[in-house]
């Protein structure tokens, strides 16, 4: 009984400790804000190159020639949006009209992508590409669409324009972030930073979801467990960009073991890899290195280019920076995009804590 009444006080700083350094984390200065400009950097840009990729094929894929999967539309649940999302594209519509309203998504998704007036642009675009996306399920309805919209939604909170975006030269010639609100009222300055670092763990919390399922659902087939499952999606034709590569990586055995042990516990391990700044460092070579193995030998590009920008966010800001000044220093002609920008008052009047990292 002593001994619980000696080690109570102890416990209760240490609790205290725990809560005070998350609540520094959540509340004194945005986070991941170099990530999350890359999510929209890439999440903008690959809308543009997959619309382009169907317009040869319009009116068969979404168009009057998609009837096709006609029994499909009518069993998905996967363009049952709220209004005004659902009457944003419809199939009932002539190709012409159809067509005009993807230009005007590609349109938008270029702005997304430069980070002009985000506090507009990015529900228009999170909206139109939600109701684009209910046009063909059976195209849409794939892995790395879901994980996308999922994302898209996430980001709605968080300031994705603080870094590389027009937004952001906007910002550093007024000298400090604009108030957030609307006419004569404005929001208090932790709002927006609370948003904005509650997308940044909603983000990273799905990434971890999605490895550790992963990782589940693998360790259930022998192949993997056994270490030889990396060998049989190399002799898919379908999935097989670059013949002689492929060929090459399934002869040499103890690589086809070290590559399906390493994305089974790589992804199983992940989210313990994140506790420490040397572990998370691995981690992250580890995923990064499985995705881009996908998207070169398994011909997934925009799967392993969707959880690539996602797990950028895991990356500190004061990484980019230091990244960013090397850059600099060597080749001046990067430095725009080394610019300095406005941070919140709470990081310029504070030094940052080891428990303020991600």
């Amino acid at each position: 009984m002593s001994t619980q009444l000696r080690n109570t006080p102890h416990r209760r700083g240490l609790a205290s400790l725990v809560i005070d350094g998350f609540l520094h984390w959540l509340l004194d200065e945005r986070r991941s804000s170099y990530g999350l400009a890359l999510m929209r950097i890439g999440m903008g840009g690959m809308t543009v190159v997959i619309l382009a990729m169907y317009l040869p094929n319009f009116s068969y894929t979404f168009g009057e020639g998609a009837r096709w999967g006609e029994a499909f539309y009518r069993s998905s649940s996967v363009n049952d949006f709220i209004w005004p999302i659902s009457a944003l594209f419809s199939r009932d519509e002539p190709d012409g009209v159809r067509l005009a309203k993807t230009l005007l998504l590609m349109a938008i998704a270029v702005v997304y992508l430069l980070g002009w007036r985000m506090r507009i642009t990015a529900p228009v675009f999170t909206a139109m590409w939600l109701g684009f996306t209910g046009l063909n399920p059976v195209v849409f309805n794939t892995g790395h669409y879901q994980t996308f919209r999922v994302f898209l939604l996430f980001l709605l909170l968080a300031d994705t324009s603080r870094r590389w975006s027009l937004d952001a030269r906007r910002r550093s010639r007024q000298g400090e972030d604009p108030p957030l609100g609307w006419g004569s009222w404005h929001l208090p300055r932790w709002v927006p930073v609370l948003a904005n670092n509650a997308a940044v763990i909603l983000i990273g919390y799905q990434l971890c979801v999605i490895y550790v399922s992963s990782a589940l659902w693998k360790l259930q087939g022998h192949t993997w467990a056994s270490g030889v499952a990396s060998y049989y999606p190399l002799q898919i034709d379908e999935l097989t960009i670059f013949p002689a590569l492929s060929h090459l990586a399934w002869q040499i055995t103890p690589l086809v073991f070290i590559t399906t042990w390493v994305s089974v516990y790589g992804q199983l391990l992940f989210p313990l890899m994140l506790l420490t700044r040397p572990t998370r460092i691995i981690g992250l070579i580890l995923v990064t290195g499985m995705h881009a193995s996908i998207a070169v030998l398994l011909a997934l590009p925009w799967f392993s280019l969707v959880m690539i920008l996602g797990d950028m966010i895991f990356i500190r800001d004061d990484t980019w920076r230091h990244a960013l000044t090397w850059v600099r220093q060597r080749d001046p002609r990067f430095r725009l995009w080394a610019a300095r920008e406005p941070r919140s008052a709470a990081s310029t009047n504070r030094e940052p804590s080891p428990s303020a990292t991600l």
